[in-house]
């Protein structure tokens, strides 16, 4: 992610050492994926987070290699939305196709 598309995103998530951007998810976008837009938990998740990414195709790579993070990202974003904060993922072991 770039500099400039990092400092435009009100929350910051590294995970795995990549930093992703995100917009706040609103009230509407939260409602819609967790009570009428996703047959599963993790599909709302995972929809959430794509919704409110800053690089959408470097945030689908990142979770279709790595799915365990999508409910961490997602839960982090419902946790902080409104406030801005920075929020880091980093203790994920490197699997074999990381190297």
């Amino acid at each position: 992610m770039t500099k400039e598309k990092e400092n435009n995103s009100p929350i910051v998530i590294n995970v795995g050492g990549e930093t992703f951007g995100f917009k706040v998810p609103g009230h509407a976008e939260i409602k819609f994926y967790y009570d009428t837009g996703a047959d599963s938990l993790y599909e709302a998740s995972r929809n959430l987070i794509l919704a409110c990414a800053a690089d959408r195709e470097g945030i689908k790579k990142v979770i279709s290699q790595k799915p365990a993070v999508v409910p961490q990202i997602a839960v982090n974003l419902l946790r902080i939305a409104g406030t801005g904060m920075e929020v880091k993922l980093e203790n994920f072991p490197s699997t074999a196709a990381d190297s």
